[in-house]
């Protein structure tokens, strides 16, 4: 089976699973932490299995490596931190946001930064170390990695308090996150970078998540224009971030080629 086809066959049955997997925990009464665990547990073996038994490859292969991409990771968190910083310190300016206080609950602080390394962990593996990774065997690299974005938005264009530039602002998430694998095929960059966003983002800095809401330690106050805060779903609906996004990700796509030596474009 054409490697497309076994993405694409992967895709549907991860869509059934997290339907599946989310209405089991809604009947067993699991709280959002849990319900996760369980479906990155489900997700988790769905990708190996499939590696294993469809692509008969190793586990490795997906791009778990980590010696000689420790600086890919560290660079992953710093371009996490840095677009964030940027764009609180851009709405903090305009009054946009503000923060009417600090809240420290130990519990629900660790429970997000588990919760948020569990997801980054899962949905890397998932929509990069499998997705993206047989689509760039059986098509054109950079069509794989824009394709993978698109699946990606999709999977998240169903969050609450969604909407247009949300979405669109996921999928660039997902061409950010996938650029260093289009060069690298090592899960550690997307990893760092997914986690450190989530969780600075939502149960630090007081975003929503995706249009999911966390304990955050600094309680958030926003009133600017939802084009700028993202609303309820977080920065990431932002226009702001739109922009920064875009940037970020050229920048990289331009050092990663020179780095490696690979020009995809004409």
């Amino acid at each position: 089976m054409a490697k497309q086809w076994r993405a694409i066959i992967f895709t549907l049955l991860f869509l059934s699973l997290l339907i599946g997997g989310g209405w089991i925990g809604t009947l067993l009464g699991l709280d959002l932490y849990l319900t996760t665990l369980f479906l990155a547990v489900l997700s988790t073996l769905l990708a190996f299995g499939f590696r294993k038994l469809v692509d008969q490859e190793s586990i490795g292969s997906m791009g778990w490596k980590w010696k000689g991409f420790e600086t890919d990771f560290a660079v992953g968190n710093l371009f996490a931190v840095a677009i964030l910083g940027a764009g609180t310190c851009g709405l903090l300016l305009l009054g946009a946001i503000e923060w009417s206080g600090v809240e420290w609950n130990s519990s629900a602080f660790f429970n997000s930064l588990l919760l948020m390394m569990i997801v980054a962990v899962y949905e890397e593996l998932t929509f990069r170390g499998y997705i993206q990774n047989n689509l760039m065997e059986s098509i054109h690299p950079l069509k794989a990695w824009v394709i993978t974005a698109i699946i990606f938005a999709f999977f998240h264009g169903s969050n609450p308090n969604g909407s247009f530039l949300g979405t669109f602002n996921v999928f660039l998430a997902g061409l950010l996150l996938g650029v260093n694998y289009l060069y690298t095929r090592n899960l550690w960059f997307g990893i760092g970078l997914h986690f450190t966003w989530n969780f600075l983002q939502g149960p630090v800095l007081g975003f929503g998540v995706s249009g999911l809401r966390l304990p955050s330690v600094l309680s958030q106050y926003q009133q600017g224009a939802e084009l700028w805060t993202g609303g309820a779903f977080g920065f990431e609906a932002s226009l702001l971030n739109t922009l920064l996004c875009l940037m970020v990700t050229a920048l990289l796509f331009w050092v990663y080629g020179k780095q490696h030596n690979k020009k995809w474009l004409p």
